[in-house]
């Protein structure tokens, strides 16, 4: 939990300064590089988790790998990151940066589950039918979940709509519980 509102601090004033210059998927774009090299090279990413590496020395290379590849705003941020012993947060940063921007651009984020697999088209239908009903764009991450024996569960934010025959029985199950018998 203190991950994530580290985190969100810091993804909201860097975000804000996007929203400043109007350059919010051009910072998204870089903080997702930031990421994915620092994942991507060898030792890189316990070299900057260190703790008795100096700062300055976290900056020097940083700003060797990262200076042709993303804006001074950019790198900036990673040196008050470094600076400030919050460069392992920034996977989560990047997340909830991406949150921000999908706010900003009106776009809502769901999860539908499925007892077997739902063809495109459904999930187009479906993902038109939300976004009118919410006046946001809906963007649906699909996944397959067989105990559900049949229908689908569609979570948006902290809205769930549950339609699966497994919930229908777990729901058949407490009525029955509930009838007295004479």
């Amino acid at each position: 939990m203190l991950n994530r509102s580290v985190a969100r601090r810091y993804a909201e004033a860097f975000f804000s300064i996007a929203q400043e210059q109007n350059k919010i998927d051009q910072y998204q774009q870089e903080l997702e590089k930031l990421v994915q090299v620092i994942e991507e090279t060898e030792n890189l990413k316990e070299y900057l988790a260190h703790l008795l590496i100096p700062a300055k020395e976290k900056k020097e290379i940083a700003a060797k790998i990262f200076a042709e590849q993303v804006s001074t705003t950019t790198l900036n941020f990673l040196y008050v990151l470094i600076d400030k012993r919050r460069e392992r947060y920034l996977d989560a940063i990047l997340a909830e940066y991406k949150d921000m921007a999908d706010e900003s651009h009106n776009i809502a984020k769901a999860e539908l589950i499925a007892a077997q697999e739902v063809s495109e088209e459904d999930v187009k239908m479906l993902a038109e039918k939300l976004s009118a009903s919410m006046g946001k764009t809906v963007q649906l991450n699909v996944s397959v979940d067989p105990a559900l024996i049949g229908g689908v569960k569609i979570r948006l934010g902290d809205q769930i709509i549950d339609g699966t025959v497994a919930k229908k029985l777990e729901m058949l199950k407490e009525q029955l519980k509930q009838v007295k018998i004479s």
